[in-house]
């Protein structure tokens, strides 16, 4: 779906389907744009303007910019934005497979293999390696807010309504986000950056590992109290020595041990995945003319075709030499 400019859409190219969420500030509707000749299905994230503050109309706005900026093929798909009655619509890609939270549920006790785990992973990784290199946090990274696509092979980021854009070497410090997967830094109303997503991922990696939240309990004081002082049960013997040590780096309560998330991609237990990742993206072929919609759903600064200097690393695997990856997975 191409995007489009915001004075060409209206709601009434939309029939709605579905409620399929609820937030704080609206509600996300399942929609078919009517003229879509393969009955296409969005989301429209309608959010009631009347009653909010100059303020916050600003950060709502904010959510539609960072959107625009953040054009990946593993961060949910951006179309258009539009106003009526009062209210901010923003059309988005619909992800079929629903929620990580929601497959990880339907798992009813049966672990991933922990291939897929770190397929997973290092997905979410690209994504967040993308956000960071924009100098963004996402600031309530969660199973929930990652979308998975019909067949559950591919991962979406999602929910950029709090997320945060620092100027170079800034630090942030409003307390916001989920409850379980803050980290300590924001717990204790320390400043904060990049590596609290690093934190939050780590509690998306135990999740997808043991099946049930690394810090949990029965109000947020217990809660937070688990966080800082980084108390969670053993992962279990299901998983490997070296992916149970890849989850302590994460989730280390002084977050200047934490690694960034270009040392993850070039992780010797990550960095299998980076590259074959890369490459299945660069087999995507694109009609010639439609190279506006490739544009639209692939992401500017992603490469279409792997380059010989990409596939390199792959040829003096494994290395102990840092592999900087900043101009292949932008």
């Amino acid at each position: 779906m191409d995007e489009v400019e915001p004075a060409e859409d209206r709601m009434e190219n939309y029939v709605r389907i579905a409620v399929v969420g609820r937030g704080a500030y609206g509600v996300c509707w399942l929609c078919r744009r009517k003229e879509s000749q393969h009955r296409e299905k969005v989301i429209l994230k309608t959010i009631p303007l009347h009653g909010l503050s100059n303020e916050e109309e600003i950060a709502i706005m904010g959510e539609v910019m960072l959107l625009k900026k953040m054009r990946h093929p593993m961060i949910i798909g951006y179309y258009s934005y539009f106003k009526y009655d009062n209210t901010l619509a923003i059309v988005m890609q619909y992800a079929e497979g629903g929620t990580m939270e929601r497959m990880i549920q339907e798992q009813r006790g049966e672990h991933f293999h922990e291939s897929s785990v770190l397929d997973f992973f290092t997905q979410i990784l690209i994504a967040l390696h993308h956000m960071h290199s924009k100098s963004i946090v996402h600031r309530d990274l969660k199973t929930q807010n990652i979308l998975m696509n019909k067949k559950r092979t591919l991962v979406k980021l999602s929910d950029f309504g709090i997320s945060k854009e620092l100027s170079t070497k800034s630090v942030a410090s409003t307390v916001i986000g989920t409850p379980n997967y803050l980290s300590p830094e924001i717990c204790e109303g320390r400043a904060y950056n990049q590596k609290s997503d690093v934190w939050s991922l780590g509690c998306v990696l135990y999740e997808l590992l043991a099946l049930r939240r690394a810090f949990d309990g029965d109000n947020l004081p217990s809660i937070v109290m688990k966080i800082t002082k980084c108390s969670y049960s053993p992962i279990g013997d299901h998983a490997t020595q070296e992916v149970r040590e890849l989850v302590g780096n994460l989730l280390r309560l002084n977050e200047h041990q934490r690694p960034n998330v270009q040392e993850l991609l070039t992780h010797p237990l990550v960095l299998p995945y980076t590259l074959r990742i890369h490459c299945d993206v660069g087999r995507v072929i694109v009609p010639e003319n439609n190279k506006r919609r490739a544009n639209s759903v692939m992401g500017g600064r992603l490469r279409i075709t792997p380059s010989a200097q990409s596939l390199r690393p792959q040829e003096r695997f494994p290395t102990k030499t840092p592999i900087s990856l900043s101009n292949t997975l932008r």
